[in-house]
């Protein structure tokens, strides 16, 4: 239930919110990765599973695992705790083969390193800092 108000505070603040929860789209971890010993067929199988305005999202940690996934027909590739260094490789790979396919950057995104990553040529930019700090206030909904 606070969820919503979260992603309503956000929103307020300045920021977009890109889903609600991780069942929004197919969105395929590296947990999840480690099971699936063929991702083409798996891609396959869930394109005809999914609805057909679903996206599959998939998450990268090395420049190698976006090239992979960008081949196997994911939407959005989201690029986990890679340095903007690597992020401009990814997103040169990205422009001259699968310009189509989005590029998310997240993980260990500070509000002082988010300028870094924005110049890179990512669509879009992931970070927890923006609440991480957040200050909860104490509410009752006692009445007497």
């Amino acid at each position: 239930m606070l969820r919503n108000f979260e992603k309503y505070a956000t929103r307020i603040g300045g920021a977009v919110n890109h889903r609600l929860g991780l069942d929004d789209c197919l969105m395929l971890k590296d947990t999840h990765l480690r099971t699936i010993t063929d991702l083409e067929a798996f891609m396959a199988l869930a394109r005809k599973k999914i609805p057909f305005t679903a996206t599959i999202e998939i998450e990268a940690e090395t420049y190698e695992q976006a090239k992979e996934f960008m081949a196997a027909g994911a939407d959005i590739v989201m690029c986990d705790n890679m340095t903007a260094e690597e992020l401009l490789k990814v997103v040169a790979y990205r422009n001259e083969n699968f310009p189509h396919i989005l590029l998310e950057a997240s993980g260990n995104i500070s509000l002082e390193t988010i300028e870094s990553y924005a110049k890179t040529g990512v669509d879009a930019i992931s970070s927890g800092a923006l609440i991480h700090q957040a200050n909860w206030i104490d509410l009752s909904m006692k009445m007497n």
